[in-house]
């Protein structure tokens, strides 16, 4: 690690800890008695689901854990889910105005498509069976308003979910019926020009019937004047400086869930259409370049207690997944490609949870899940006899799965939990789990946490259907190992600070092998080890302010050569504030989210320089009664910066501004 940056990184976090331990007896504890519902909305969320696959408090859970509410996403104004995880510690991510891409932990690869970070709705998978990709942008299947809170989830989860939860899980649990209780409706308009419109309507009905019906639909422009980059012109051979409407999108959404006593169908479905910017996979500045993503499920869940300390949960869905785009890439000559990718899946699920009342509790369950359709191609347009052979197989795994909370004495838990994956691919793995939690006192907890996880290789990965891709049905499993030790401690009854340690190692990375001149295969061949820690601390006033922050340290290195990985900053800081400005109906909402310097993928690696952003929400409510106004001003000072590409750079988005009007009915 530089000098310099060791000791600005050193000093920022022991301001952190000085600054939280000074003013930890200032506040005075929240009287809950007498709060109304806006402000009861705004207390800390005490309990996680996606842990473990049922509800738990937040210090027993062996991960670590970061939930974001509803609350959360008003008041700072979050589009979407990548927004909201940028505020989370250690996240970062990396934008190409294509897609958005996670940054776990100081470990990111070049067009990863989230693959290694698994995504779910209500403990539902959302990463498609093609690319593993699990969506976070505006590619989400899921309106922003519609969530009540997000549980990000740090560290292997594979002995819960199994493949994908590489370094850890994001699920998102949405509003009920009963959380509107009536009718909303919102128009958010945007500087780019863009506007956005939703309607939502949900309640309870006397005979106990809840139901939420909601639909979004955003139409934007994107940035009508973009800068075509040095780097992007040299690949091109191209003059041109400019982009001119070409960063545009069409998104539309719809999400229904129907409840009546222990039966559920929740049904979600997402289609984006998207330009292409010249920049993303080095293409022509070519009008007719373009994508569509597009995903859905349908799902029915039953759940009962057949006794009175035990739990019964049956799951089965169908899940639906489109990929369409049409690009002119430096990679095949510029000649026109035409991708596509459908997959068709039914997935089932039974899981049994048994408590006691010593404290213990046991899970078993299986999952399995049966890809009828996993069909991929890319042919060229301009040149059919080159195009490859379209790709079209079916598969499936079979999971079970246990984990077992024991109340050793009365502060001391252990947590063990196991999962064998059986692939019809010929992958089989088990991966475990392991946790030794200590309520040291009533206000300290520490972990001792060990976890592995792994991926199986995506369709692409064993198929590529790229121009001079050959197959590699002999890939391997990806392979990880972490341990971490987590200190929580409430300071007073204002303030907490949690402190984490932990070490990665992940091998067998599938990597991309072009040693023969003029085709490419994917290889098992790359080990990266993270060393890092995470500082956070959080304080909720009487008053109504609010105050979360965090610093990351962190080096990832690849183990062949040593060398610091790309894309994998050694510093992370964040920043999110939000205060009453007038009464309790005017708020402001501030967030800072700083991300070191880092190197690109390109060869040799260029590094990119750090950089800062700021954003801030105003948010009025409730005006007239049933009126909501937000003023947000994203990116406030105009900042500038590249994030890392596998070929050149690209430019963030510049400063934007959005004005949302939302009303009860």
């Amino acid at each position: 690690m530089p000098p310099a940056l060791s000791y600005r990184s050193a000093a920022f976090a022991a301001f952190q800890v000085i600054t939280t331990w000074a003013l930890a007896g200032r506040g005075e504890p929240a009287d809950l008695a007498g709060l109304d519902f806006e402000k009861l909305v705004e207390l800390p969320v005490e309990s996680v689901y996606g842990v473990s696959k049922y509800e738990q408090a937040i210090r027993q859970a062996p991960a670590g854990v970061t939930v974001l509410t509803a609350a959360d996403i008003r008041n700072h104004g979050w589009r979407t889910l990548a927004d909201a995880l940028r505020s989370a510690p250690g996240f970062h991510i990396r934008n190409d105005r294509f897609y958005d891409y996670i940054g776990n932990r100081g470990f990111t690869r070049p067009y990863d498509y989230n693959s290694r970070t698994l995504v779910l709705v209500n403990g539902h998978r959302i990463n498609d069976p093609i690319y593993q990709q699990g969506s976070v942008g505006t590619d989400f299947l899921l309106d922003l308003d519609l969530i009540d809170r997000i549980e990000i989830i740090r560290g292997p989860g594979s002995s819960v979910y199994g493949s994908s939860a590489f370094y850890g899980a994001i699920n998102i649990i949405p509003k009920t019926g009963r959380d509107l209780a009536g009718g909303e409706a919102s128009v958010a308009v945007d500087s780019t020009p863009g506007a956005k419109g939703r309607v939502s309507v949900g309640n309870r009905t006397l005979s106990g019937v809840e139901y939420l019906v909601s639909v979004t639909r955003l139409e934007s422009r994107g940035e009508d004047n973009f800068k075509l980059p040095a780097a992007w012109r040299a690949a091109t051979g191209s003059t041109a400086e400019r982009a001119t409407d070409d960063d545009g999108v069409n998104q539309r959404q719809l999400y229904a869930h129907i409840a009546w006593r222990g039966l559920e169908t929740e049904a979600a479905y997402g289609r984006r259409h998207k330009e292409i910017l010249p920049t993303v996979y080095d293409t022509l500045l070519d009008p007719t370049t373009r994508a569509v993503d597009e995903r859905g499920y349908w799902l029915l869940r039953a759940s009962g207690q057949p006794l009175p300390d035990a739990t019964l949960e049956a799951k089965t869905s169908v899940d639906y997944y489109h990929f369409d785009g049409e690009f002119r890439p430096a990679i095949s000559g510029f000649d026109r490609r035409h991708s596509t990718a459908t997959s068709l899946s039914l997935n089932h699920e039974v899981r049994w949870h048994q408590t006691s009342s010593a404290g213990h509790s046991l899970l078993l369950g299986i999952e399995a899940q049966n890809n009828l359709r996993q069909k991929t191609s890319n042919p060229n347009l301009d040149t059919p006899s080159s195009s490859a052979t379209p790709v079209d197989v079916t598969s499936y795994y079979f999971s079970p799965f246990a984990q077992l909370d024991y109340q050793l004495i009365k502060p001391l838990r252990l947590s063990l939990g196991a999962r064998y994956d059986d692939y019809s691919t010929g992958e089989s793995r088990l991966t475990p789990r392991a946790g030794l939690i200590w309520d040291v006192a009533r206000d300290t907890t520490v972990k001792l946490l060990y976890g592995e996880s792994f991926r199986v290789p995506n369709l692409e990965e064993r198929y590529p259907t790229e121009p001079g891709g050959f197959a590699n049905t002999a890939l391997k499993p990806e392979t990880n190992r972490s341990w971490e030790l987590a200190i929580e401690h409430r300071v007073s009854p204002v303030w907490s600070v949690d402190t984490r340690f932990y070490r990665t190692i992940s091998s067998g990375l599938i990597t991309y092998d072009d040693t023969i001149p003029g085709t490419f295969t994917y290889v098992n061949n790359g080990e990266y080890a993270t060393t890092g820690t995470e500082l956070g601390v959080a304080a909720r006033f009487n008053s109504g302010v609010q105050l979360r922050a965090s610093t990351t340290l962190q080096e990832t290195d690849d183990e062949a050569t040593s060398d610091t990985v790309s894309d994998a900053p050694r510093l992370l800081a964040k920043l999110n504030a939000s205060a009453p400005v007038f009464a309790d109906w005017l708020r402001a909402s501030a967030e800072l989210h700083y991300v070191g310097r880092r190197h690109d993928f390109s060869t040799p690696r260029d590094q990119l320089p750090d950089y800062l952003v700021a954003n801030l929400t105003v948010r009025a409510a409730p005006v007239w009664r049933d009126w909501e106004l937000a003023l947000s001003l994203y990116n406030v000072a105009d900042s500038r910066w590249s994030d890392a590409k596998n070929v050149g750079q690209i430019t963030n988005p510049p400063r934007t501004a959005v004005f949302k009007v939302t009303r009860d009915f």
